[in-house]
């Protein structure tokens, strides 16, 4: 289930808008859960508590415009997909530098909104299939299935990949040999992303890819990759869930 939120501060305007977006995305068949803001500051509250996939924002507000959100996600690296919906032509290309999916112009909406909701639909699946990570101006694109696991050190994350993607991105003096990509983000934000992608929190300071794992034991997981194993411990608190998850994917 997806999360898509409109905000447009005139209320009659964002009824409107939200109601041909339900339709567009019914049409598609994606189910989402759907949020309706009329002030820019209950957004940016809500993005600070939930993951949106999907963000259609008018630019011009008040409090906080389109831009000053957009800021936002991209100072926070979130993955919001971000269309800005606007009446004010000219205002479209001051919002470039915020890499925005796609424009909708209210005045056309009837017209442009299907063609951008297949698009959105392209990239929630495409999505589902990668981790992306965002640094600055750089954005790479890691595949959930080259993820072996992942390790917390201080406000880090240890991404270790079956791949070397550390050339694209920031990473340790040893990542040519480990594959380990070194971002800043939180496990408990890791873990929302990838808990339902096949992935298992199975201590406070790791995430493992189910796929790798060869053996489970009350205390620790044995993970083994490119000839290599590891073992990986697991935390008293989350072996009962392990031991849950593990039982489903043998039954799969």
């Amino acid at each position: 289930m997806y999360k898509i939120a409109m905000c447009d501060d005139e209320k009659e305007i964002l009824k409107n808008i939200l109601e041909k977006i339900k339709l567009s995305f019914d049409k598609k068949d994606i189910q989402a859960t759907y949020y309706q803001i009329n002030d820019s500051r209950a957004l940016m509250e809500l993005l600070q508590k939930e993951n949106l996939d999907v963000l259609f924002l008018d630019i011009d507000m008040p409090y906080l415009n389109g831009m000053d959100i957009a800021g936002y996600i991209n100072e926070q690296g979130l993955h919001t997909i971000l269309v800005f919906v606007t009446s004010h032509d000219a205002l479209v290309y001051q919002t470039f530098a915020y890499r925005p999916f796609g424009f909708i112009r209210k005045s056309f909406i009837e017209k442009e909104l299907d063609e951008l909701t297949e698009r959105i639909k392209r990239e929630l699946i495409d999505r589902k299939q990668e981790l992306i990570l965002a640094k600055g101006t750089e954005i790479v694109r890691i595949l959930i299935k080259d993820i072996v696991y992942i390790e917390s050190e201080g406000n880090y994350l240890n991404i270790y990949t079956h791949k070397n993607y550390s050339g694209q991105i920031a990473s340790d003096a040893n990542a040519s040999k480990s594959h380990v990509i070194k971002y800043r983000e939180t496990m408990t934000n890791m873990e929302k992303e990838l808990v339902h992608k096949g992935f298992i929190r199975c201590h406070k300071g790791y995430l493992v890819n189910e796929d790798y794992i060869e053996k489970f034991k009350s205390s620790e997981i044995e993970i083994k990759y490119k000839e290599e194993t590891k073992l990986i411990p697991v935390g008293r608190s989350y072996e009962k869930d392990v031991r849950k998850k593990m039982l489903i994917q043998l039954r799969k």
